[in-house]
Order: C-alpha cells, then sequence, then structure tokens
C-alpha cells in the first residue's frame, strides 16, 4: 500500500495580487508619481506639492490606509519638499471648524447615551398610522430630522432594528397571524391557533420572524421566507431610511462632515471674508431643499416599492404604540438633554441671525464663533448631573440619602462614540488645501480650468456636482470635500464667479450617495439587513441622485443666488497670487519713483 504523493497546487497569480493589492499600490504610488518632481523644473515647488496631494489622493480614494493616517501624511511630505515648516502644517490641523465639529459631536453623544433620539423615533411612529406609505413617511420624517443633528451612522443604526420590527408585523398582518403574542396583548394569547393562515405563505414562526429582526446576510433565507411583494415593501422601508439618512445631514453645517469642511475652507481660502454663512443662514438655505428633496424621493420610493402592498391594520400601530408605551417615564437626563440641545440652538442662530443684530456684536468682531456656543454647551454637559439633584427633590424624598451623581456625558461615551478619526480628517484636507495655496499650485490649477468659460456658469455647476457624485459613490464624503472644494474654489475665482456658487453645490453633492452599499454607512448598514441586493439600492440609487442632484441646482439658481449674493464677484475672492503680485508691483513702482524722481 502506498500513497500517491499530491504536488502543492499554485495559486493563480492574480490571487496573489488581490491579496497583496494595497501593499503594491502603497510603494508604486510614489515611484510611478517621481517623474513629476521633473518634469516642470520651472515651477518646483507647484510640482512638489502636486507631488504630494496625488500621493495622498490615491491613497485615500483606494483606502490604501486608514483615512485618518492618510491625512497625517502631510505633516511629513510638506517639510521634507520645502513647502511648509512643521511648525505651520501642524498649526493648520485644528481650527475653529474643528472645534465645532466636536462641540456638536459631543451633544450628539450625549442624545444617544440619552436615549432620547429612540422616544423621538417611537413617538412620531406611533403616530403615523399602519399603512405602508405612511409608515415610511414617519421612518423618512424622524431620520431625516435626527440625521441633521447626529450622525447618520447613529441615526441609522437606531431605525434600522426599529424597520425590521415593523417589517415582521406587516408581514403578519398580510398572511393573517393577527396575534402580537404576550408583549403586546395578552388577549389574542389564547386564540393563535385558532386563526387561519392567509396569503401564498404559511405564517411566520418565532424562528423565521427572528430572523428577519437580525441583521443578516443570508439572502436565500429571507427570499424564502417573504413573499416577492412583502421582500419588496422590507426593501422600500429599509432604503427609504438611508436616504432619509444621506439627506438629512445636508440640513445643518454639523450634519455631515463635508458640510464643515466647506466652512473650514472658506475660513482657510479666505480668512476674515464676510460669505454670510453661519448656522442659521445655512438652514434657511438648506432646509427647505432637504423638505423637497425628501418629500420627492418618499413619492418615489413609494412607486418603486409599495405598489400592491399589503394594506396595514391597527395591528402594526398598535406594536408600535406598545413599544412607546414600553420606555420608562422620560427621565431627569433626557430633559436636560433637551434643555441643552435647545439653549446650544439658539444660541446658534442668535449670534448672527442677519435679519436683526445678534449677540456677536457685542464682542469683538469674529472673536465670538459657533465654535465657542458648542464648546461652552459641551463643558455644561461634563458639568450636569445626569439626575435630579437633591435640591430639586420634593420634601417627601429627602429621606433618601445624598449620592454622587454622574453627568449628562462622561469621557467613557465619548471614548467609545466619538469619531476622532473624521478630525484628523479635517485636518488633512485643511493642511492640504494650505500646502496648495502656500505653493501657488492652486493658482495653477486655476489657470488651466479656466478654459471652461466657454461653457455657461449653470453647466459648470452641474459638471462640479456630477463629478463629486461620481466619487462620493466610491469614497466616503469627507475624503471627496476635501479633494474637491479647494478646486472648485479656485476655478471660481479663476473664472470671477462668486465661489459659493461652486462651493455650496460641491460640498451638498458629497451627501448625494445613494447608489452603492459602500458609499456611505447608512447605505452599508441597511444592506447588511440582507433584505437588499446591489441592483436595488442602484435602481433606486440612481433615481434619487437624479432627483436630488436637480434639487440642489435648483435651490443655488433660485434661492442660494439671492441668499448669499451670488450674482457678483465679491472683492474677498481674489486670488492671492494676484493680490501678490499687485503688491509687489506696487512696491517696486514706489521704489522706482523715488530712485527715479524725473521719470
Amino acid at each position: 500500500m502506498y500513497f500517491e504523493r499530491l504536488e502543492p497546487q499554485k495559486a493563480p497569480l492574480w490571487s496573489n495580487i488581490k491579496v497583496y493589492k494595497k501593499s503594491i499600490i502603497l510603494v508604486l504610488t510614489p515611484l510611478l508619481l517621481l517623474p513629476l518632481l521633473f518634469l516642470f523644473p520651472k515651477n518646483v515647488l507647484e510640482a512638489r506639492c502636486a507631488y504630494c496631494v496625488l500621493v495622498m489622493e490615491v491613497f485615500w480614494v483606494m483606502e490604501i490606509l486608514p483615512l485618518a493616517i492618510t491625512a497625517l501624511i502631510p505633516l511629513v511630505m510638506f517639510p521634507v519638499m520645502g513647502i511648509m515648516s512643521s511648525e505651520r502644517v501642524s498649526r493648520v490641523y485644528v481650527s475653529d471648524t474643528s472645534f465645532l465639529f466636536i462641540g456638536g459631536l459631543m451633544v450628539a453623544c450625549a442624545v444617544e447615551k440619552s436615549k432620547l433620539h429612540k422616544r423621538i423615533a417611537l413617538f412620531v411612529l406611533s403616530i403615523v398610522g399602519s399603512q405602508p406609505h405612511w409608515i415610511m413617511f414617519g421612518f423618512m420624517a424622524v431620520t431625516g430630522f435626527l440625521s441633521m443633528w447626529i450622525s447618520n451612522t447613529a441615526t441609522t443604526a437606531l431605525m434600522v432594528p426599529i424597520v425590521q420590527s415593523v417589517i415582521v408585523e406587516l408581514v403578519k398582518n398580510h398572511r393573517g397571524q393577527y396575534e402580537l403574542g404576550a408583549m403586546i396583548d395578552h388577549e389574542h394569547s389564547n386564540n393563535r391557533d385558532s386563526l387561519p393562515p392567509s396569503g401564498r405563505r404559511r405564517s411566520l414562526s418565532v424562528d423565521q420572524q427572528r430572523r428577519l429582526s437580525l441583521a443578516s446576510n443570508k439572502h436565500r433565507e429571507i427570499h424564502e421566507i417573504l413573499s416577492s411583494e412583502e421582500l419588496r415593501m422590507a426593501k422600500g422601508l429599509l432604503i427609504s431610511v438611508s436616504t432619509a439618512a444621506n439627506v438629512g445631514g445636508m440640513g445643518t453645517i454639523t450634519g455631515t462632515a463635508s458640510n464643515l469642511i466647506l466652512i473650514g475652507q472658506l475660513n482657510k481660502l479666505y480668512p476674515g471674508a464676510d460669505t454670510g454663512i453661519n448656522f442659521f443662514s445655512w438652514m434657511v438655505f438648506a432646509v427647505p431643499m432637504v423638505v423637497f428633496i425628501l418629500l420627492v424621493c418618499w413619492l418615489v420610493l413609494t412607486l418603486l416599492f409599495l405598489r400592491n402592498t399589503p394594506k396595514g391594520s391597527d395591528i402594526v400601530t398598535r406594536k408600535l404604540k406598545s413599544n412607546y408605551d414600553n420606555l420608562p417615564p422620560i427621565t431627569f437626563s433626557e430633559w436636560a438633554v433637551i434643555l441643552v440641545f435647545f439653549c446650544l440652538l439658539s444660541l446658534w442662530i442668535l449670534r448672527d441671525p442677519q435679519v436683526v443684530s445678534g449677540f456677536g456684536e457685542y464682542f469683538k468682531h469674529g472673536y465670538v464663533t459657533d465654535a465657542t456656543s458648542a464648546i461652552l454647551i459641551c463643558v455644561l454637559l461634563f458639568a450636569l448631573p445626569d439626575d435630579t439633584p437633591d435640591f430639586m427633590r420634593k420634601r417627601y424624598d429627602k429621606h433618601r440619602k445624598m449620592k454622587v451623581r454622574n453627568s449628562l456625558l462622561d469621557w467613557k461615551t465619548v471614548q467609545a462614540k466619538f469619531p476622532w478619526n473624521i478630525v484628523l480628517l479635517l485636518g488633512g484636507g485643511f493642511a492640504m488645501a494650505a500646502g496648495v495655496r502656500e505653493s501657488h499650485l492652486s493658482y495653477r490649477i486655476g489657470e488651466l480650468m479656466s478654459h471652461l468659460h466657454v461653457f455657461p456658469s449653470l453647466a459648470i455647476m452641474a459638471i462640479c456636482i456630477g463629478i463629486t457624485i461620481l466619487l462620493t459613490n466610491v469614497c466616503s464624503n469627507t475624503v471627496t470635500a476635501s479633494i474637491f472644494i479647494p478646486i472648485v474654489a479656485e476655478l471660481a475665482s479663476s473664472l470671477a464667479i462668486h465661489p459659493l456658487y461652486f462651493m455650496l453645490p460641491t460640498a451638498l453633492a458629497c451627501s448625494l450617495a445613494f447608489v452603492l452599499p459602500v458609499a456611505t454607512p447608512p447605505n452599508t448598514i441597511v444592506f447588511a439587513s440582507g433584505m437588499i441586493t446591489v441592483t436595488d439600492m442602484v435602481t433606486a440609487g440612481l433615481i434619487i441622485t437624479a432627483i436630488s442632484s436637480g434639487a440642489a441646482i435648483l435651490n443655488m439658481v433660485m434661492w442660494g443666488s439671492f441668499l448669499f449674493g451670488l450674482n457678483h464677484f465679491p472683492s474677498w475672492a481674489t486670488p492671492s497670487i494676484v493680490e501678490e503680485i499687485a503688491v509687489s508691483n506696487a512696491t517696486v513702482v514706489h521704489y522706482f519713483n523715488m530712485s527715479y524722481p524725473g521719470h
């Protein structure tokens, strides 16, 4: 007896390449771009900066390194290349915009810790009714509103389990299984066996309900449980949540990172400029557009996914009301977070409400910003207790022992929930923009793009939005905003067009990532439910993208131009290099006149 010797099989070359793909790109990208440093001997500094920017962009788009680590590359390459000193680059990373982001996210962490967002969601859903299209409306309204104030990822993560439980109830109702179990209504528990199943499939078993309620990638299992109409309805409800989460973030400056990047780039590119953008004016500009997009998307998703769907019943409404009623009474921490939240909102709006004088005028010009208010509220969150203080208790409670209370927000919660990587990403974008400006590469880019003057400004805006949407569907909106916003700012300056005319729609377009599951965390979360295929998301996403981009253009032309005065080119938008040349020329002329007074 003998054993045949087996030769080891060699893995295909492509498999090996896929394994080492990131390592290969990490090494080859700097090497392949190296000739760029020697092709332009007359513009050495610009070539060096272009090299650094291209390396960063490739690493960002391909996600070779963690995005936050790639954002630190300017700290190494700019000093080594002689573009900016290490000290100057370091200062750029943390700015007023960074602290506005930190303060806003701290408030969001406090909302999540107190579970206030869950109470709001269940309250609204318990009053919208039991019909699928109204349930979808409720989901989109709640998700869109919450996404304005807390991260779209946290909003979606909260809403998806609620959506899944509603889907289970709708399917149970469709199949004639009207009992809700002991948790919903004890009266029906004795009659379960007497109710006949209806529909093409049997009533849901306990195991099937569990599998539908849990996030699962087993598409085949779910397709076996649900009929085609039920599955289509489930897809529509889930996609409506991811859509509303992406759209809602456009409504406020702190709603999504790309909005903050726009504000930060405005401060870096045009320091001291009166752009007219603050928290209040942004909401006046963006909220009507967000509401319009959500309403149109609701109608579209209803037509796509809720045709011929099973009618709802009071069972679903009772389920949602039961979930809401089962919540404990509203706590002191929830009331405190509500109060603190409205204080922050009032401070942001009243600092410079445009229509009347704000409290910001009582301080030195430019000293008090929205970040000041955000950090003040942030400090309060760590100072205020999360339970009723002893001095506020009623007399009959005074016999209770005094105890140390936790604060509304603690550092452990912040460490667990706060996206610190976004702070570094913001800083990386600011550093890249500063290097491009310092090396005068921005002027060169503007020169090249000035050839677009043959197109109408509206067409150029549409091109900017289209390119941004293409990129934001394959990489993060933060990266997309960091790359494109400085470019379109220089494009606008070179064409003598108000920079906000291109920068605003570009920032908004960074949030219009509806097509692919990997485009944004909300898309990924709903895709992980196992009920949605890539084809479903692409089909709905393309239609929603067309609607949203059209609404953004319409909003800019009809409302943004009037609100921010975009029909004229502001003096503060003059390219920096032009100002430097003008100052240099004036100095030369003055020196010439002093030396040769007769000329």
